[in-house]
């Protein structure tokens, strides 16, 4: 059995520092955290009524909204004759 070593654990580490540090950059423009070490610990999310209004406002969440589009989408074309 091998075991990883440190700095296969430190790189791992580096890798998710770099992707979420990526994520907070592309949304808000800027970092989340003051300390890069924070980005390591967990989930970096955010819970603002845009990113999750069925949470906050009771609404269908953005998947949900994306599925049903979907499937209006089938019925008219369906109605239509295109299918």
């Amino acid at each position: 059995m091998e075991t990883r070593g440190r700095a296969y654990r430190r790189y791992r580490r580096h890798l998710a520092i770099v992707h979420k540090k990526g994520l907070s950059r592309r949304l808000i423009g800027e970092d989340w955290f003051q300390v890069d070490g924070k980005y390591s610990k967990g989930h970096i999310g955010c819970g603002c009524g845009l990113c999750k209004p069925g949470k906050r406002f009771r609404e269908p969440s953005w998947a949900d909204e994306r599925k049903s589009a979907e499937y209006y989408r089938d019925i008219d074309d369906y109605e239509d004759g295109r299918y």
